[in-house]
Formats: C-alpha cells, sequence, structure tokens
C-alpha cells in the first residue's frame, strides 16, 4: 500500500535533490577549471549559481527538518528567510551593474538569518527528549541565537564594532549562543537514556500509539498529548508511577 507523503517529506525531498545537483554541477565545473577549460564570465557565474543554490538548499533542508514539530512555524520562517536571501544572491551574481555597500548590507543580513534559523532548526530537531530541564535549555539557546542574530545584524549596519564594550558584550552572547545550542541536544540525549524506560530509537516506521486498555479517550489523549510536549512515549510517561506502585512496603 502507497502512503502519503507529508509536506515536510516532500519539502526536504526537493531541498535535497537540488543540493545534490547544484554540487555535482559545481564540482564538475570545478574539474573543468582544473584541467585547462578556462571558464568566461558567463561561466564562473553559472559555477557561483549552482554553490549559492546549494549552500541554500541545504539549510532550507535544516529548517525543514521541523515541520513535523510543533516549532513548524520556526522552520517556515526559515525557509522564507533562506529563499529571499537565495534570490538576492543570485540577483547579485547575474547583475552587470555595480553595487553599492547596502546592496551587500542586505546580503550580510540574509546570510545572517538564514544561518541562525538553521542553527536553531538543528538544535530543536536534535534535542527530542524534552523534560523541564531541557525545555529551559532550549528556551535559553533560542533567545541567546536570535540575540546574537540582532547583534550580528546591528554589526553590519550600524558602526557599533567601535565600542568596546559591544564587542565584549557581543563576544559573550556568541560564546553562549553555541554552547547552548551545542550542549542541549547532547543533553537530551543523555537524559533520554537516563530517563525510565527509556530505550534505543527504533528504526522500523513509527506506528500510530495503542490506545491503553481500559482508559477513556480523553484521559488516553491527555497522556499522548503530555508525551508528545515531552518528547517522550507514554510509557516513558507512565513508567515513575508504575516504579513506585511496584515498589515494596518499607518496614
Amino acid at each position: 500500500m502507497r502512503t502519503s507523503k507529508n509536506p515536510g517529506q516532500v519539502a526536504r525531498r526537493v531541498f535535497l535533490w537540488s543540493m545534490i545537483a547544484s554540487f555535482t554541477l559545481a564540482a564538475g565545473a570545478g574539474i573543468l577549471a582544473l584541467l585547462g577549460l578556462s571558464l568566461d564570465d558567463t561561466g564562473g557565474q553559472v559555477l557561483l549559481t549552482t554553490v549559492v543554490v546549494g549552500l541554500y538548499s541545504l539549510a532550507m533542508l535544516c529548517c525543514a527538518a521541523v515541520f513535523g514539530r510543533p516549532e513548524r512555524l520556526v522552520g517556515i520562517i526559515g525557509v522564507a528567510v533562506a529563499a529571499l536571501s537565495m534570490l538576492w544572491s543570485l540577483v547579485m551574481v547575474w547583475s552587470e551593474s555595480s553595487w553599492i555597500w547596502d546592496a551587500y548590507e542586505v546580503l550580510l543580513t540574509g546570510i545572517t538569518l538564514t544561518i541562525a534559523a538553521s542553527f536553531l532548526c538543528l538544535m530543536l530537531t536534535m534535542a527530542s527528549y524534552r523534560d523541564a530541564v531541557i525545555r529551559w535549555m532550549l528556551g535559553a539557546a533560542a533567545g541567546l541565537i536570535t540575540l546574537a542574530s540582532v547583534l550580528t545584524v546591528v554589526l553590519i549596519w550600524w558602526e557599533t564594532w567601535e565600542s568596546e564594550t559591544f564587542g565584549r558584550f557581543y563576544g559573550i552572547v556568541l560564546i553562549l549562543a553555541v554552547l547552548t545550542g551545542v550542549v542541549t541536544p547532547l543533553l537530551s540525549a543523555l537524559r533520554r537514556r537516563a530517563a525510565p524506560g527509556a530505550s534505543e530509537p527504533s528504526t522500523t516506521a513509527p506506528q500510530a500509539p495503542a490506545r491503553p486498555t481500559g482508559v477513556d479517550p480523553q484521559t488516553a489523549a491527555a497522556l499522548q498529548a503530555e508525551a508528545q510536549h515531552r518528547g517522550i512515549t507514554v510509557a516513558q510517561l507512565v513508567a515513575p508511577l508504575l516504579e513506585h506502585r511496584n515498589r515494596p512496603p518499607t518496614e
């Protein structure tokens, strides 16, 4: 039986194939250049186009990874920003006119926002197990990444970099943003392994959760919703309660 694909799977497939095609063309053009076949202006523009499309397709693929999650709005915004930035980059590659610095500021702003959105979506995708600590760290990491992006845009458009205080503050925010963005998914994986009832991730296709026997539909739906919100299964959610119930009474 053929199963229908959701929009997130279709988008990831399109981005993946466009990335493969772009990098293949770029590799071919690079090999021709190394073999001594000189590229004219049009050839150079084609080479730059393939690299630009490939890199932005990779960024959009990262953003599309959250399309099936509650944070899909972040992915949609990231894909939109990456697409607009890619279009502006292609305009600059193929335009014959000389550009003023404002055009490059727009380009750098788009690149900054694209990188930030891709990094944020990757972090949200990898941090699948979410208890109270992980949710707090995700919020802190998202806030720091957003603040770092805003400061970078300020740095691009205004001459604030001449301030020593701004430079120190900017460096601290960047370090904390990278630190929390990398540590949070790792800590999520460690806490998943340590959680009661945790098991190794299965490689089989996900199946619809079975409704608990003897539980009314409202309670079963509430348990499923809470487990999905925490990023765990229903079995992992109720494991601490069952463990406490089965514990022998102390003397």
